[in-house]
């Protein structure tokens, strides 16, 4: 096939990284070389590399024979499965009963967030007082509060999860035990695309395949690429890969089918696959376009799927993996030190009320079909229509049906990516704001855990909140700037209850990445970030990214919440996983309102005096630079720099599992900077 886009493919015969073993006849890898994938595609015109072009052959006899079949008989024979659409309110059939979890550990949870709420209004309050409260300096009061409380709730649940993961016994440790030596049930690998790059999509599926095929897991493991791509040259390029894939010799099976409907978008991709297919499978792992999970894991998840009858869905923690400009980078960072703490506090509280983030999950089949036919919601887009973040409402509608929805925090191997630029991270934070707020029409459904409500409620307050803190700031500059009648003498009160606040508010903040660290020299992981010094020296420089790009970030959910509040709907467009970077053009126009605010912000500062006008500072000025920071941070030149320095740096870049060398290709003038990273730690 060679369409519009002059589709090439690179046969599999031409790699070196495979040959037969003789001994068990299963295909082994037998270098270290990284190995994107079995074919190597280009579309839309694009040049091909001259170290390729002179390698093309012509296709061999089983890719010949697929191709003159066509996609729809590469599909294995349907196995339906009924899920019909479930109406919200109806109650749940056949609920079972699963083991409670400790209340103490919400009620420790409650406690503490009551506590700071309290803190926080009071102090305020109280440092209002002398010159009389104001409704204006009421309100003030109870942002602080609200925001302290918030931020008090994760430090709480990180107390708890640090404790947690010093267990010995508990049920996620269960997941560190021998895997099953024989599963019974079959599973499907789902990785619904829509106008991906299809070379980087199939060399991860490539890397998991053979992944499982070194685990002697294709019997057990099935693969389907389920495509709603609309770009015809790149629906192309997606079926010569998946020919490529499937004339390849791995035993697992590889199964492609592109939807002619895109209605409900992944979740209509996902209900048509069961619908079809179900009926095979016992459990099917639900995957993004960039995720990738290596074999024992995979192993591990249906493992315990099979020993737990009650386990409807069980979320695994996730690294960031293969990024290069420094905002991704830091993501990156984070991930893999804050991320597995994080993920421990989240399985602390919630018990087998956890929820579920849309990918890198397993989910048992018929519990799904079961449970999770989900209606569109009253009215227009963007409140109404389809629900965008389904995942949320189906780990309710799971837990309502009777099925626990766990965290895995034990699991490694785990991964995916992170936009690249600050753009792209608030595109995306766009489309997932209009879908929790979503949720709010939600938080009434009958027969809902209450556990399974404030997963909504914090998922729709987690870009509620964002006007919040705007709110708070201007209000405290306009305080500040223009004192009421009689407020001019409370000033050093002011100043001391703000402060007191501020202190607090930093502890909650920085107790959970301390935490973290702590967590990981305790499990002898330091060495992965270059060795403890250059550990904390990360956290320090991950701790100014964060700090500095967290003005322009809540600026840009308010902005995404008053754009979803006026009516406009956030769309299905493509999410950019590479970019050369951002351009200062790009950069003010975006940020333009963020740099007029933060001037208004500085002038209200300086009107303040010295004093007040201190705690104004920092906002004012991350909301000023803004522009700023959006172009350092999506430099890639600025991430490398720091990388061979020895900073931001995570175990994968050092010692890549087998896994991320075949899934990412290196080409060989990368391998020097590489080598030269290990050896600047190391030293």
């Amino acid at each position: 096939m060679r369409p519009n886009g002059r589709i090439c493919c690179l046969s599999r015969r031409l790699s070196p990284a495979w040959k037969r073993s003789k001994r068990d006849r299963r295909y082994i890898s037998v270098t270290s070389q990284p190995v994107a994938t079995s074919g190597v595609l280009r579309a839309k015109g694009a040049p091909m590399d001259a170290r390729l072009a002179d390698r093309l052959q012509p296709c061999n006899d089983v890719e010949a024979a697929q191709r003159e079949a066509g996609p729809e008989a590469w599909l294995p024979a349907e196995a339906p499965l009924s899920m019909p659409v479930r109406v919200l309110s109806a109650p749940a059939r056949g609920r079972r009963r699963l083991a409670r979890s400790r209340l103490s550990r919400r009620l420790t949870l409650l406690g503490v967030t009551m506590l700071a709420f309290v803190f926080g209004l009071s102090s305020m309050l109280d440092a209002f007082a002398a010159g009389g409260v104001s409704l204006l300096e009421f309100i003030d009061a109870l942002l602080v509060a609200t925001l302290l409380a918030w931020t008090g709730f994760s430090f709480s649940a990180s107390l708890g999860g640090f404790q947690l993961a010093l267990a010995k016994y508990s049920w996620e440790r269960r997941l560190e035990g021998p895997p099953s030596s024989h599963l019974k049930g079959r599973v499907a690998l789902l990785a619904p695309i829509y106008n991906e790059d299809v070379a980087s999509v199939f060399a991860r599926l490539e890397a998991m395949r053979v992944d499982l095929d070194r685990e002697r897991l294709s019997a057990t493991f099935d693969i389907f690429v389920l495509s709603d791509t609309r770009n015809e040259a790149i629906a192309a390029a997606e079926l010569e890969a998946a020919l490529v894939a499937r004339a390849g010799p791995s035993p697992t099976p590889v199964y492609y089918r592109r939807r002619v409907d895109n209605i409900d978008r992944k979740t209509g991709n996902i209900a048509e696959w069961v619908r079809r297919f179900g009926g095979a499978y016992e459990c099917m792992v639900v995957l993004d376009a960039d995720s990738l999970i290596n074999a024992r894991s995979l192993r591990r998840m249906a493992g315990a799927m099979e020993a737990d009858a009650t386990l409807g869905v069980l979320q695994a923690g996730t690294t960031i993996v293969g990024r290069s400009t420094l905002l991704s980078r830091a993501e990156q960072f984070a991930s893999w030190v804050y991320g597995p703490l994080a993920t421990w506090s989240l399985a602390w509280w919630s018990g087998a009320e956890a929820n579920y983030f849309g990918h890198n999950a397993m989910i048992r089949t018929r519990a799904f079909a079961e449970c999770c036919g989900l209606p569109h919601l009253p009215g227009k887009a963007p409140f109404g229509g389809a629900i965008l973040s389904h995942d949320f409402v189906e780990a309710a509608l799971m837990r309502r049906g009777g099925w626990a929805v766990r965290m895995a925090p034990t699991l490694e191997g785990v991964h995916e990516e992170a936009p690249p630029t600050l753009s792209d991270l608030l595109a995306r934070d766009r489309r997932w704001c209009q879908g929790n707020l979503q949720h709010l029409a939600i938080l009434g459904v009958k027969g809902l855990h209450p556990i399974s409500r404030l997963h909504l409620l914090r998922g729709a307050l987690a870009y509620a909140l964002a006007p919040v803190w705007l709110l708070l700031v201007v209000l405290s500059a306009l305080l500040a700037a223009f004192p009421v009648a009689g407020a001019e003498d409370a000033e050093f009160f002011l100043v001391e209850g703000a402060a007191s606040a501020f202190a607090v508010s930093l502890i909650f903040l920085a107790a959970p990445k301390v935490l973290a660290v702590i967590l990981t020299c305790r499990e002898g992981h330091a060495d992965g970030y270059g060795g403890v010094g250059r550990l904390w020296a990360s956290v320090a420089v991950e701790t100014v990214h964060s700090t500095l790009a967290a003005p322009a970030m809540l600026f840009g959910h308010a902005r995404a919440l008053l754009d979803i509040v006026a009516g406009r709907d956030s769309g299905w467009a493509v999410q950019r996983r590479d970019a050369a970077g951002t351009d200062w053009g790009e950069a003010l126009r975006r940020h333009t309102p963020e740099v007029i605010a933060g001037l208004a912000l500085l002038v209200c500062a300086v009107l303040a005096g010295p004093s007040l006008g201190i705690w104004i500072l920092p906002a004012a000025l991350g909301l000023a630079i803004a522009p700023a920071v959006s172009v350092v941070t999506g430099s890639a030149r600025w991430g490398l720099a720091l990388r061979r320095r020895g900073l931001l740096i995570v175990p994968s870049e050092l010692d890549p599992s087998r896994l991320l060398r075949h899934a990412y290709k290196r080409p060989a003038e990368a391998l020097p900077e590489l080598v030269e990273t290990a050896e600047t730690v190391a030293a």
